[in-house]
């Protein structure tokens, strides 16, 4: 290793006499070819997927399952306020303990 500061040897242009490399060895296995070109295979057309749009439908559709998502967001919404209401009352059992001694300390719940 070099101490820091020291010149450093130019570069030599490609073909200059030099030091003798070592050929980097051949690759010896031969592919195959693919057997269909790329990009080129394409389903037959009683395979293809079909689709149907239908544009008188849809205002239909899209008014009646505007209800049901409200139903359905209301429903979930009272279950959350019911699983939160008895995780209360279960913490309030825990807190309002005689054996705790930090009896009535809401805080608890962060420990």
């Amino acid at each position: 290793m070099k101490p820091p500061g020291s010149a450093t040897a130019p570069l030599k242009p490609p073909g200059a006499a030099g030091p003798p490399t070592i050929a980097l060895p051949k690759a010896t296995v031969q592919l195959q070819a693919p057997t269909k070109p790329l990009g080129t295979a394409f389903s037959s057309p009683s395979q293809m997927a079909t689709l149907k749009v239908e544009g008188d439908d849809d205002e239909e559709n899209e008014a009646g399952s505007e209800g049901l998502l409200k139903i359905l967001s209301g429903v979930g919404f009272a279950a959350a306020l019911a699983v939160l209401a008895f995780q209360l009352m279960t913490a309030n059992s825990w807190i309002s303990a005689d054996d705790n001694a930090k009896k009535g300390d809401w805080t608890l719940l962060l420990e």
